[in-house]
């Protein structure tokens, strides 16, 4: 009655393990899928809002801001700067970056769930061998 118990344990675990990792796949097609539609903003980013006073009126444009200086300067393409001007709310640039944006931090996601679900099938190995 032991063994059989004990197979059923197995295959349990073994079934486990098949889901996620097919579930690991499945998630790492979706990123390639993201990845085909178009371009990735770069790991870091955000999109920051900032105000210019002028003559009485008040103007919001937008720039790209990223962790570390990546982006080229305007004035001199050899020097870095953190940020990428994007102009005013529903310029070309500013979609551009929202829509890059948005496909970053989806991928973000998808890899945030691939490692919880690789340390998940880790632990249904390491949790079968200590029982």
């Amino acid at each position: 009655m032991s063994s059989h118990s004990e197979l059923k344990t197995s295959q349990d675990v073994h079934l486990r393990a098949k889901q996620i990792k097919s579930l690991i796949r499945s998630l790492k097609q979706k990123i390639k899928k993201i990845e085909r539609e178009g371009e990735v903003a770069p790991a870091n980013c955000h999109i920051i809002r900032y105000q210019v006073n002028g003559k009485g009126t008040i103007y919001w444009y937008y720039k790209l801001q990223a962790a570390e200086s990546i982006f080229p300067m305007v004035t001199n393409n050899e020097k870095k700067t953190k940020y990428k001007y994007l102009g005013r709310a529903g310029s070309s640039a500013h979609i551009d970056a929202v829509e890059k944006l948005t496909r970053r931090n989806l991928i973000d996601e998808l890899e945030r769930v691939i490692q919880s679900l690789t340390e998940s099938y880790l632990d249904i190995y390491i949790g079968t061998e200590t029982e």
